[in-house]
């Protein structure tokens, strides 16, 4: 049995339609359930969906920025509770953020109106690259986090977030196995502040992160982005506070190269926060953490981070 062209044609149209309905459906699901994809990282992309959906953006006070070493070393609730300055915490850390694309992220200040400070949480391995966030409008995610898009963006948004249908399929596949276990370095599970506690003791440290030390690889524009968002934070009013977290002593004592990078690091951001009237508090040597409180040679433990938000709260109180 052979169809004639009109049969045909509307099997197609029929085909092609139910297709185009349940593409319509799933991304609809995958909204609801799933980071929307607004940049082309996750981490980013569950940090705004989180920001939009659970952070009063008129009442926050302080943000917290860097790479993991500031999304997994600084407890949020802890901050909160430890200082009576810090009142409305927001976490705005994501992974492997290099501080050219903090300082893009940064751009995000305006949405909150009575922003008072901001904690650059970090290490001397989160300058030895550059790099830029790509697919990233700051005016937009802005208008997005405040509800503020009109109907026809908001139409158009949605219709594009999820027409590559392969990719959503794919993030969501992942988002539980890979995002959503607090023994894993890829952990997405914030708490009320949007930071990330990493449970990770025992079998489940990484050796190679455990043993061996960072490289002492420093790039120059690094630091020339910390020293334009600290004096942009000055010249709006805000207090720019570094904070240098702490790094595994054995790996300092054993490694050569660590201590001197460490010290010249220091020095250097010393230098751009005396420069731009900022704040220096080194946790590494106020806190003299043991091996039970990290992670790894720089990220802390639900413990570790515990203690270092609490020296945070403590330092912004005096």
């Amino acid at each position: 049995m052979t169809l004639d062209s009109k049969n045909y044609l509307k099997i197609l149209f029929s085909i092609l339609i139910t297709l185009m309905i349940m593409a319509v459906i799933y991304s609809y699901y995958f909204i609801k359930h799933y980071p929307i994809p607004i940049t082309n990282r996750i981490s980013l992309d569950a940090k705004i969906t989180f920001i939009k959906e659970n952070i009063d953006i008129d009442s926050v006070d302080t943000i917290i920025v860097g790479s993991s070493i500031g999304l997994n070393n600084v407890q949020g609730e802890t901050l909160q509770k430890s200082s009576t300055q810090a009142k409305s915490v927001l976490n705005l850390s994501v992974y492997e953020a290099t501080p050219p694309q903090i300082e893009q992220i940064l751009q995000l200040t305006p949405t909150f109106p009575n922003l008072k400070r901001i904690i650059y949480s970090a290490q001397y391995s989160d300058f030895a690259y550059e790099g830029k966030l790509k697919e990233y409008n700051a005016t937009f995610i802005g208008s997005y986090i405040k509800g503020s898009l009109s109907t026809k963006e908001k139409f158009t948004f949605y219709f594009k977030s999820c027409q590559n249908i392969f990719f959503c399929i794919k993030r969501a596949w992942n988002w539980r196995d890979k995002y959503q276990q607090n023994n894993q370095f890829t952990y997405l599970g914030f708490d009320a502040t949007g930071s990330v506690p990493l449970h990770i003791y025992g079998d489940d440290i990484i050796a190679s992160r455990w043993q061996k030390p960072h490289s002492n690889r420093q790039n120059n524009r690094t630091f020339d982005a910390l020293d334009r968002m600290s004096l942009r934070a000055k010249n709006l009013n805000i207090d720019f506070i570094f904070a240098l977290q702490p790094y595994r002593q054995p790996l300092i004592d054993k490694f050569p190269h660590v201590a001197p990078t460490i010290q010249k690091f220091t020095q250097r951001v010393k230098n751009i926060m005396s420069k731009n009237s900022g704040k220096f508090i080194d946790l590494h040597s106020k806190l003299h953490l043991k091996d039970a409180y990290f992670a790894d040679r720089s990220h802390l433990n639900d413990k570790g981070s515990l203690l270092s938000s609490q020296a945070l709260g403590e330092f912004l109180d005096k």
